[in-house]
Parts: C-alpha cells; sequence; structure tokens
C-alpha cells in the first residue's frame, strides 16, 4: 500500500507529539511492507497514486487543501489529535464560530465544515471519539480508536527497582502540572527525577525556582532515548498528573519497562491501563503525593500491567490495526 503522511501544521520541536506520532506509525507501517511518504509542498506530488493520504492535526490550511486533493484523490483520512482542556460544549461552539465567505474562520470551524469530506478520523481514545461526535459533528461510523504504541524494545527482563518517581515531559508546559507534582513531592518527601526539554533560562530559573532547595527532587536535562529506558527501568513510579493530556506515551512506555502508574483523572490516558494505574486529580496536591507514596510503598500492578501494554499496544499490533482501517476505504 503507498500512503502519504501530511502535517497540518508546522512543527518546532523534535519531541512534538503530533510528529512523534507519525513517524512512529511510519516506521510500523514500513515494518509490515508498506510504502509511506512524508509529503513536502516543495516537491511536486502525485495524488492519485496514494492509497491513503493520511493527515496529523489540523489547521487553518488543511480546508484548501482537502478540498483540492479531493478532486484527485478522495481517499483522505485524519488523525485530529485533540487534546482538550475544555468541555464538548465550548468545543460545539468553537466549530461554528467563521463564515468561508467573509473568511472569518479559526482550526475548530475548518474541522467542522470539512468533516463530510474525510473518510475516516483515527481517534487515541473513547474520549477523543467522544469530542469528535459530540463536538464537530462526526458521525460515529467515522470514528477509528486506534490507539498509540510504545516504542521500545521488547524485553522479558525483571527490572530491579529503586524507590522514586520518575515524570519526562516538556516540563514548562503548563499542562503537564508539574508545579503541582513538585509541591507534592515536597510535601510526601518523596524522591522525584525530572526529565524534558527546557526552552530558555528563563523557564530553567523558574523551575529551579520551584525546587528549591529540596535534595529529593533532581533534574536531569534532556534526555535521549537510552537515558529514558535506562530511568523507566529503575523507576518504581511514573507520574503524569497532567491538567489534559491526549494519551501521555511516556506513561505507556513507562509502564512497559515496569513502572507502576499515577495518571490524570482528565482526557484519555486512563484508558490505556484497564483499571492498573491510580488515577488522580490533576488540581490536588494530596491526592497526588498519596498515590505515588502508595506505589513507592508495597503496591504494585506489574508484571501484569507491563503485560497489558506489550500484548495490546505494541508498533506491530497498532500498525496492524491501521493497516485494517485503511482497508475500509
Amino acid at each position: 500500500m503507498k500512503i502519504a503522511f501530511i502535517l497540518s501544521h508546522g512543527v518546532l520541536s523534535p519531541s512534538n507529539g503530533i510528529l512523534s506520532q507519525a513517524l512512529t506509525w511510519k516506521k510500523g507501517l514500513e515494518q509490515l511492507g508498506h510504502n509511506i511518504t512524508l509529503i513536502n509542498m516543495w516537491n511536486s506530488n502525485d495524488w492519485v497514486s496514494f492509497d491513503v493520504i493520511h493527515f496529523y492535526g489540523y489547521s487553518v490550511y488543511m480546508r484548501d487543501l482537502v478540498n483540492s486533493i479531493r478532486r484527485v484523490n478522495s481517499n483522505i483520512v485524519v488523525s485530529p489529535i485533540l487534546d482538550p482542556d475544555y468541555s464538548v460544549k465550548r468545543l460545539k461552539l468553537y466549530s461554528k464560530w467563521g463564515s468561508s465567505k467573509m473568511g472569518l474562520t479559526n482550526p475548530y470551524y475548518v474541522m467542522g465544515s470539512i468533516k463530510d469530506k474525510i473518510k475516516l478520523f483515527f481517534v487515541r481514545s473513547e474520549f477523543e471519539k467522544k469530542y469528535m461526535v459530540k463536538g464537530f459533528g462526526v458521525k460515529a461510523e467515522q470514528c477509528v480508536v486506534v490507539p498509540l504504541s510504545y516504542n521500545l524494545p521488547y524485553s522479558k527482563q525483571t527490572f530491579k527497582k529503586e524507590p522514586f518517581c520518575l515524570h519526562i515531559s516538556l516540563l514548562m508546559d503548563d499542562r503537564k502540572n508539574v508545579k503541582r507534582l513538585i509541591q507534592a513531592a515536597k510535601k510526601y518527601q518523596f524522591k522525584l527525577i525530572l526529565g524534558g526539554r527546557i526552552h530558555n533560562e528563563k523557564d530553567l530559573k523558574k523551575l529551579n525556582d520551584w525546587i528549591g532547595d529540596n535534595s529529593n527532587i533532581e533534574y536531569k536535562g534532556y534526555l535521549t532515548k537510552e537515558d529514558m529506558i535506562s530511568l523507566y527501568s529503575r523507576a518504581k513510579v511514573f507520574a503524569l498528573p497532567s491538567k489534559n493530556d491526549g494519551v501521555g506515551i511516556v506513561a505507556i512506555e513507562a509502564a512497559a519497562l515496569g513502572c507502576d502508574i499515577v495518571i490524570t483523572s482528565w482526557g484519555g490516558p486512563k484508558e490505556y491501563y484497564k483499571g492498573m494505574a491510580s488515577i488522580v486529580d490533576p488540581y490536588n496536591i494530596d491526592d497526588i503525593g498519596k498515590a505515588i507514596m502508595k506505589f513507592i510503598g508495597n503496591e504494585t500492578f506489574q508484571p501484569e500491567l507491563s503485560e497489558h501494554i506489550k500484548s495490546n499496544f505494541s508498533l506491530q499490533g497498532v500498525a496492524q490495526k491501521l493497516v485494517k482501517s485503511y482497508n475500509l476505504i
């Protein structure tokens, strides 16, 4: 199968979640023998030759492109990658604010205006599907739940765990809720290791101010994949108490390598753990702290959680689900 991948808007960081999802799925599909073209608009693209044209994300720019491509190839699918921090009702309002004739538009209005021109939407959770159906008015049968996969070497080894909590993210992104996680570590005195990209010196100073002189909290800086695997393998707990999150691939990877998981109650991430994670109110420091302390003690969902992740969210398994969905069109 010949498949085109298109990013609907610009990406400034290699750690961007939309870029990561697209490249991971590209790898999985290529391992199954399919041909993936990452579309470059400076090139002359033979749109007719593609079996499927797959958009990642959505933007104002996307409407004109979809309308143009459909004239020669209507096999268009979209991974909206929607991480809402607002209600379905608000999304419904956003999607109505616009006018094609007057040039008044926004990305939500664009998505609503072209939804019937898309063959399938690939959502990552039932939570995301609800927003697509009730917010944008997409037909339920247009939405196929295709989960994200972990992208780590498969291992059957038993990991020797150390009593600390790990968190990896774009740390100063407010929705990652790192400040409250640090406050929980201060109050409950568990060891917390933080990793991830910091944009500038101002943000680094703010993070250091949050940490203060608390020796139980350590910032490791930007982590390579090898660094991440080493920390996943050693950490007893991985915490992702985000204010909102779509999936949280870092938590899935951590679970695969034996970490117990503390996950936000908001959004789709909790759907991935089949009840084998501690779900917390992201605005409650005590809720976060007590859940982490529970796992640092004797409680655990491992190794059952690791086997669940490996059985249901392997790259090969997710790629096969993608191919099955592509074949529907």
